[in-house]
């Protein structure tokens, strides 16, 4: 699953946000990290960037914009963001070349096999036209107009011929769009946070205003999986086993993420860790969770497993 702007740290907002004292989640002990205090281990397996640069294995591949942020891998290159509040989304080839994506922005979800990305736009208050367009080319292969939903229809998950879509008034649903039918999962009671259409989870809120998170399946959303009123979801496993949650109160495109839980999809702590920041969050894995961490004074990027953490990439200083 790979989503933008919605609950994915960005390492800019880390660095620049204020460090605000949240309590831990019961459970497991809270381990500490530091970057240069933690065991070197194998280089991540998976792209992620080091400043305007993408590293993956053994290619570099510098991005020439500022406050860019890695969405994707895509055939051939990476999808990236760009800019702060009106981030646009970039395709970068291996060369370092890159063209505009039509359509794509800080909202936008790429499947995981790199060929299609989603966009989303109003038409006027109330009604969004969502579309699937091909990466290699832009162009649009399938459009829907949304109305009734709420103010925003927003793309969750795209997955072969399939988009999750939350809305503004609470709907979570799945537009085939190669066929153009839609199955609503669940009517005006929860809005999405993150979902995996691979994985068969979702993690949403409750009804407006009481903010409790709850986690389910997309085929049985009646039978909540697990229920939070204390945390939320930041990003979910694409097999739908595992999920990571922070404390609910933290926005983390505006203020640091300083913990971070991961639990099974039912609850069950798997680990539990604080730093000064948290970015670029995703698991690596099934089991195997990675991120940037950002120390006092250094900054790596980290794997960990319930049998504890090491870094994936060399410290480096911060700044």
């Amino acid at each position: 699953m790979h989503l933008l702007g919605r609950v994915a740290a960005t390492a800019t907002a880390l660095l620049l946000a204020p460090l605000l004292p949240h309590p831990a989640p019961a459970g497991a002990a809270l381990a500490d990290l530091q970057p240069e205090a933690v065991a070197r281990g194998a280089d991540l397996a998976r792209p992620y960037l080091e400043g305007e640069t993408v590293v993956d294995g053994e290619r570099r591949v510098d991005v020439a914009a500022r406050h860019v942020e890695l969405v994707a891998p895509a055939r051939g290159g990476y999808v990236v963001t760009t800019g702060l509040a009106q981030a646009r989304a970039l395709f970068v080839a291996h060369d370092g070349s890159h063209r505009r994506l039509p359509g794509a922005d800080g909202r936008t979800a790429v499947s995981a096999d790199g060929r299609h990305y989603t966009e989303a736009y109003l038409l006027s208050d109330g009604v969004t036209k969502v579309a699937v367009r091909r990466i290699s080319d832009g162009r649009r292969l399938a459009s829907r107009v949304f109305s009734d939903v709420g103010r925003f229809a927003e793309p969750i998950d795209l997955e072969g011929g399939r988009v999750l879509i939350g809305s503004g008034g609470g709907r979570v649903m799945v537009w085939h769009w190669r066929r153009d039918r839609l199955r609503v999962v669940v009517h005006d009671e929860r809005h999405v946070q993150v979902g995996t259409l691979t994985g068969d989870v979702y993690a949403a809120y409750d009804a407006a205003g009481e903010r409790c998170t709850v986690v389910a399946r997309l085929e049985r959303p009646g039978r909540n999986l697990w229920r939070s009123c204390t945390e939320k979801v930041l990003t979910v496993s694409d097999d739908g086993r595992r999920i990571v949650t922070i404390d609910r109160r933290v926005e983390p495109t505006y203020e640091a993420v300083r913990e971070l839980t991961a639990r099974t999809v039912t609850g069950r702590v798997i680990g539990r860790w604080s730093a000064a920041g948290f970015a670029d969050v995703r698991w690596e894995a099934g089991s195997v969770l990675t991120f940037r961490l950002i120390g006092a004074t250094h900054t790596a990027m980290v794997r960990c497993t319930a049998a504890g953490c090491e870094t994936a990439s060399d410290p480096r200083p911060l700044g």
